[in-house]
């Protein structure tokens, strides 16, 4: 089978990762953990739990109609790949984002590089070094089509638009690329994504 091209790949997946969004049950966005002096557990955003569900969903979905829009099973989905050593997007494989839609093996056809944030973890430092990720992956020779940083849980969307944009104008987004770069949120679960638009907006 010959894969499509990868620009509706990239459309295509980001309107399958919407609806795997409104999949993602309240017990895997929110874990309750236990509590140290033993009385009712603490409810918690956890970062690899929500991905973890999502890439489920996502996987679940690739055997759709909706994942065939997407060029399934031609491009698949993986998870935090680590190419170190390897023949990778950027050079020495230093990068591991969370998530990406593309065809194994084939540079021609990277479609959506993804990094995942919970709301309440915003701090500069970690979300600069995503910001970082989606920027390298996008950039480099062999880059991707499309690239998305998705923030989960309850917050203001403006407040989240507004921080992102603010980290993003201090990574030096080239004007096209920042084009082709999403903000989504997902607020609640079974809720659908919000598309915050792209990061133009901070160059």
């Amino acid at each position: 089978m010959v894969p499509i091209d990868r620009k509706r790949a990239a459309v295509e997946f980001l309107k399958l990762l919407v609806d795997a969004g409104r999949l993602v049950a309240d017990r895997w966005f929110l874990l309750q953990t236990a509590s140290r002096r033993g009385n009712e557990p603490v409810i918690r955003y956890r970062e690899r739990v929500y991905c973890y569900e999502l890439y489920h969903q996502l996987r679940t979905l690739s055997d759709s109609r909706l994942g065939g829009d997407a060029g399934a099973p031609a491009y698949t989905l993986s998870g935090e790949i680590d190419k170190a050593q390897l023949n990778a997007v950027i050079d020495g494989g230093r990068h591991k984002p969370d998530l990406v839609w593309h065809v194994p093996g084939q540079w021609q056809h990277n479609a959506v590089v993804i990094e995942v944030k919970a709301a309440d973890h915003l701090r500069p430092g970690p979300l600069r070094k995503d910001l970082q990720t989606l920027s390298a992956f996008l950039r480099a020779e062999r880059g991707y089509e499309r690239a998305a940083l998705l923030i989960y849980g309850d917050a203001e969307g403006e407040v989240l638009r507004r921080r992102v944009l603010q980290t993003a104008a201090g990574v030096g987004f080239p004007a096209d690329l920042a084009q082709r770069a999403h903000l989504l949120w997902h607020p609640r679960p079974r809720q659908a994504m919000q598309d915050l638009g792209s990061l133009a907006q901070c160059v």
